[in-house]
């Protein structure tokens, strides 16, 4: 029967994916690896369906409309009138309601506390014995064909948004229905894959294997998930664990509640004595998180985190605990399962209290949350401030008696308006970084004068270091004055001089000031920046140059106001990254193939965590994507956008 879906047939569709992500996410502790692999893919089809209901709102794209009979499109016996986006729908549809069904079957319901009205889905003892017996897919696919099979519908429709968006960035009115030839294209190139993973192929990388028929990205179930756990003292930072986790029963979404209180231990150790015993378990079990913990990222070359105030239950103190040396299979958990959302209910506790503080706050702008992503973690500096010295267009402005100098770097909060509070999106960074330099209020020269500055710190800016004479300088950033009537001042162009009491403090400030505008470089050529907008987004098994080969990654491709083009390749890990504006004549070369040439800037993560970032002056050679159905999209994404653009 014909499938003519309305947005609140995709609405349910987005819900239905996020609710079954949820379901995966609960069944982690003793679940498979794969599991989380089809979590991940459950979360990215959500966030598709998300961007595809935006679209048909703003107008962008037509749901339920038609195409007229074309004999190339369909077969004879297919139905007429059912465009290639309600067909894919369709199938989107199927396979979610197919998996819906076996969450049901084979999970129990939890039940609910008092703090919590709902009770929690979790996988039964059958599914974590079983699991590989189970039919997964309508087709009886195991579970890497459910997972490929979502990834490729995940694909499908954004490319139609790939479609959509080239439109209308390049000004062109026109429907994406109206691209005969290019939907044609996508809809062959879909339906060779609907019936490749119906067979069973596993030939591919776009349908989730390599040509030797092993699954890709899931990690190794030997492979521990652990990470370095150390706690600051008076001497500095002291490990108490080198390969700590946290504890598989801790649910996130339970900070706060009965389940969270009755969850003893949030962190275990996964060293082991000669008797099979936990070495240091005793130790990493002192600590809990407590209602005030914060996690943020430490900016430097290390891939490091804090967390704030957490519970040392011996002495009952409050401490800062050190997350460092994540191990690659374990960063995205960590990073954006765990303490990303984390650091959203904790900001929401917050704010409900009514005012926000340095960990989160409420825009005075636009209202928008912003909440703590990354700080620059001084110990000497802020105590050491001598004076710091404003200059503009040649007018000086001197303060004394510093109070305190923080470095802070914000993200803010997505949510679409059909998704609940704990279904935020990635969280999205600003461009800049706050340094936060507080006055003494007791300072009696300067009684209602400003209390605190503020210099947006960006990855362009010139730092300056004066050794011999303990000064910083910062050159032409954006200052703004708070008053103690919380009246603000701002001035572009300011220069900066900090002076400090000591060579030591001086060095810390600007190797801390350094290490942030290096944070925000990175963070700038992985995600898109204020002037660009995402035009396509695809996932594949396997990237491939003559500089690296990865496993399991996101592509994504973005235009900005002055129609450059911006190519962007992450594993989905979070190990390596790579950024390329590309060529005016990539759609164009004369080659006939995509011109890869220009400079192109790669970040890697060592399995240490240590970040080194390099710099390919002429690009690479070429890009594939390992398999005849993956780089065949790939080629359809270029062309479709060469199309639409007039290139």
């Amino acid at each position: 029967m014909s499938f003519t879906p309305s947005i609140g047939d995709v609405v349910l569709m987005t819900q239905i994916a996020w609710k079954l992500a949820q379901a995966f996410t609960k069944g982690r502790k003793s679940a498979p690896a794969e599991f989380c692999e089809v979590e991940n893919q459950l979360y990215s089809l959500s966030a598709a369906l998300e961007a595809i209901r935006k679209a048909q709102e703003r107008g962008d794209l037509d749901v339920g409309t038609t195409y007229p009979k074309s004999g190339s499109l369909r077969g004879k016996d297919e139905p007429c009138g059912q465009s290639t986006i309600d067909n894919i729908l369709q199938n989107c549809m199927d396979i979610l309601k197919h998996l819906e069904g076996i969450v049901k079957k084979y999970s129990v319901i939890l039940q609910p506390t008092a703090s919590s009205a709902r009770g929690v889905r979790s996988w039964n003892q059958y599914v974590i014995r079983n699991w590989r017996k189970i039919e997964w897919t309508t087709e009886k696919g195991d579970l890497s064909t459910l997972r490929n099979q979502i990834m490729m519908h995940t694909n499908s429709l954004n490319l139609l948004l790939g479609v959509s968006m080239s439109s209308q960035t390049a000004g062109i009115k026109r429907s994406v229905e109206k691209s005969s030839n290019m939907i044609k294209e996508l809809y062959e190139w879909y339906e060779d894959n609907i019936k490749s993973l119906k067979r069973g192929s596993n030939g591919d990388p776009i349908t989730g294997t390599t040509s030797t028929g092993k699954s890709f990205a899931t990690a190794p179930s030997h492979v521990h998930h652990v990470f370095e756990l150390s706690i600051r003292t008076s001497r500095g930072r002291e490990t108490i664990c080198p390969r700590a986790h946290f504890n598989h029963d801790w649910d996130p979404t339970l900070f706060g509640s009965q389940e969270y209180l009755e969850i003893e231990h949030i962190l275990t150790c996964a060293c082991q004595n000669r008797d099979g015993s936990a070495l240091h378990q005793v130790g990493v079990q002192r600590y809990k998180l407590s209602q005030l913990t914060f996690p943020a990222r430490l900016a430097g070359k290390e891939r490091s985190w804090i967390l704030y105030k957490t519970t040392d239950t011996v002495t009952n103190q409050l401490v800062t605990l050190y997350i460092t040396k994540i191990h690659p299979s374990y960063i995205h958990t960590v990073e954006e399962t765990i303490l990303q959302d984390l650091a959203i209910r904790r900001a929401d506790l917050i704010l409900s209290q009514g005012s926000g503080n340095s960990l989160c706050y409420v825009s005075a702008d636009n209202e928008e949350e912003r909440i703590l992503a990354s700080l620059g973690e001084l110990r000497i500096a802020p105590k050491s401030v001598e004076s710091v010295t404003f200059n503009n267009s040649g007018r000086t402005y001197s303060r004394k008696y510093v109070d305190n100098v923080q470095i802070l770097q914000y993200q803010t909060v997505m949510l679409g308006p059909t998704r609940e509070r704990g279904q935020a999106g990635p969280l999205q960074p600003l461009d800049y970084a706050e340094v936060l330099i507080t006055y003494d209020d007791q300072d009696d020269e300067a009684q209602g004068d400003v209390v605190s500055s503020t210099l947006h710190l960006k990855r362009n800016t010139i730092l300056r270091l004066d050794e011999s004479h303990a000064l910083v300088r910062v050159d032409s950033v954006q200052a703004i004055g708070t008053f103690m009537n919380e009246h603000i001042v701002s001035l572009g162009n300011v220069g900066v001089t900090i002076q400090l009491t000591s060579k030591e403090a001086a060095r810390e400030l600007h190797q801390k000031l350094e290490d942030m505008r290096m944070e925000l470089f990175v963070r700038s050529l992985r995600y898109p920046r204020s002037d660009e907008a995402v035009i396509l987004h695809l996932q594949v098994a396997t990237v491939e140059c003559e500089y690296m080969s990865i496993s399991d990654a996101d592509i994504t491709v973005t235009l900005n106001h002055q129609g450059k083009h911006r190519l962007i390749i992450e594993s989905r890990n979070r190990c390596t990254l790579l950024s390329q504006v590309l060529a005016d004549d990539f759609f164009s070369s004369p080659s006939g193939k995509p011109n890869y040439s220009r400079p192109t800037y790669v970040v890697q993560y060592e399995e240490d965590g240590t970040r080194n970032v390099y710099k390919y002056e002429r690009g690479f050679r070429y890009l594939t994507l390992g398999g005849t159905q993956a780089n065949r999209m790939f080629n359809l994404a270029w062309e479709t956008m060469s199309k639409e653009l007039g290139k």
